[in-house]
């Protein structure tokens, strides 16, 4: 990516970084002051919020990003009413579901609490839903240092409003919800605020995008976020509803990749799909449009495979640290997790969005979600453990990687293995596991503090891969290069590998 690209990007990553602070931060305070039945309830509120969340977006979230730049930016601003008023309506109908159907939502998992619980959270949806587009507008326009301020406001605010009512008040799980809504309420107010920030002074005019484009645009977008809502609720749903919220509790913990990876993987796809929807020309992927995309992958795994192979390595340290020593055992949910992250770096999303090949990724979706539903369902019926469930989970995501792979190099004629630089990845995570071979077999020989141990291991980690970078020729030099300017890099050349 070029230099412009990756401040971009860092600034969505930052905002992304505070999005998963609020999703790691209030469940490690919450796990515990509720007890397991408890604290199991409250995600399952959660759960059913982001499982619904992928279809009543409806794919619009990105019709930001492929519209605007795309049109004259006196157009700007009557595409994002437009889509707004859209985010509106499907808000609505989402928090009259969530209160309407909570009680056969409860039955589905099991879970007779829920109904209470989905009723108070049932205003948010409303609130949060015409907040989705912020991301892609500021995107187009190169101004996500304005998305970095909302994200951190509004998630340090949401962190506050959920944790307060439990730790000072010895307030419920209804307690905490409550104070979600008061959150959302504040955050939706605050968008709207923030929205025609990046076309201040600029004279609006009406776009000439019809709602029935937007919606030829979206349908295949929803169709792939309803399969999608598969992929991702089909191992929460069989967990949740054959083992129970003690189990659903060990696994909600541990089932997710450590919250950097996320972070810079949303924030690349965020500024990608601009970028390439401005380049596409109806004739596949240039050579503008292929050297962002090798760049963009080597970057992203000189970033990403580090923080994954160091928790493959110490699973149970994070996780101890994080919840608790009785969430030792969502430890193997999180390994399962973050080594199947390692072939979510390719950015095949914003591509296969921007050179308009929707109902292919929609498709590849949901041959993927038949594929875990049947196989999670003989997981569960033969096997019958529940990280049999999340194993299967991942090796279908992984097989959904390479199909998608495959989709893109038919698309714009060319050699799948031409789209990955497996000479470059093979290096760096060669680099990263004996990196955290090494830290493991150091910290066997200490008894620290879990706390302490932590921090030893990180270091140690991160030491030890600087040197294997050096001896590897693995350069970081164009990464900090892009944040620190030549004048600064000049200085500090000799200490960057």
């Amino acid at each position: 990516m070029s230099t412009n690209n990756t401040k971009q990007a860092t600034w969505i990553a930052i905002g992304s970084f505070f999005s998963y602070v609020v999703g790691i931060v209030s469940p490690m305070i919450l796990s515990r002051f509720f007890d397991k039945g408890d604290y199991g309830t409250y995600r399952q509120v959660m759960y059913v919020y982001n499982t619904l969340l992928i279809v009543f977006t409806f794919g619009l979230p990105r019709a930001y990003s492929y519209f605007i730049p795309k049109q004259e930016i006196e157009q700007s601003w009557s595409i994002i009413s437009k889509l707004n008023r859209l985010f509106l309506l499907l808000g609505g109908i989402f928090s009259l579901s969530l209160f309407v159907f909570a009680e056969p939502i409860s039955k589905a998992l099991n879970n007779e609490e829920l109904v209470v619980a989905l009723r108070y959270f049932s205003p948010v949806p409303v609130l949060l839903l015409p907040t989705m587009g912020l991301e892609g507008i500021f995107a187009s326009f190169k101004k996500t240092e304005f998305l970095a301020l909302f994200t951190i406001t509004t998630r340090v605010l949401t962190i506050a409003c959920t944790i307060i009512p439990v730790v000072c008040f010895s307030g419920s799980y209804i307690e905490a919800i409550i104070g979600f809504d008061f959150a959302a309420l504040i955050t939706c107010i605050f968008a709207f605020v923030l929205m025609k920030l990046p076309l201040k002074g600029v004279q609006t005019k009406p776009t000439d995008i019809s709602y029935r484009q937007v919606f030829y645009f979206a349908l295949p977008l929803l169709f792939a976020s309803l399969w999608g809502m598969i992929i991702e609720s089909a191992p929460q749903y069989f967990i949740g509803h054959y083992y129970g919220t003690e189990v659903f509790a060990d696994f909600s913990n541990g089932f997710f990749r450590i919250p950097f990876v996320g972070m810079v993987i949303s924030a690349i796809a965020a500024i990608l799909l601009p970028e390439f929807s401005r380049i596409d020309q109806g004739n596949g992927m240039g050579e503008e449009a292929s050297k962002i995309w090798m760049s963009s992958i080597i970057k992203s795994a000189k970033i990403i495979f580090p923080m994954l192979v160091y928790g493959v390595f110490f699973p149970k340290l994070i996780m101890t640290c994080m919840y608790g020593d009785i969430y030792e055992s969502s430890s193997i949910y999180f390994i399962v997790k973050n080594v199947s992250g390692l072939f979510f770096i390719l950015p095949f999303a914003p591509i296969m969005i921007a050179i308009g090949k929707t109902k292919k990724y929609a498709m590849l979706h949901f041959v993927t979600a038949i594929g875990i539903v049947v196989l999670e369902i003989i997981a569960v019926n033969v096997i019958n453990t529940p990280v049999a469930v999340a194993i299967v989970s991942e090796i279908c995501q992984v097989v959904f990687v390479f199909l998608m792979m495959h989709a893109i190099s038919q698309c714009l004629n060319k050699n799948v293995w031409s789209l990955i630089p497996i000479k470059d990845l093979s290096i760096i995570l060669t680099a990263t596991i004996i990196a955290g071979f090494l830290t493991w077999c150091l910290c066997e020989l200490f008894s620290l503090n879990k706390f302490i141990m932590l921090g030893v291991s990180l270091l140690f980690f991160v030491i030890i891969y600087y040197v294997l970078c050096w001896i590897m020729r693995i350069s970081y030099k164009e990464i900090f290069a892009s944040y620190l300017g030549n004048s600064k890099m000049s200085a500090l050349r000799r200490f960057i590998p």
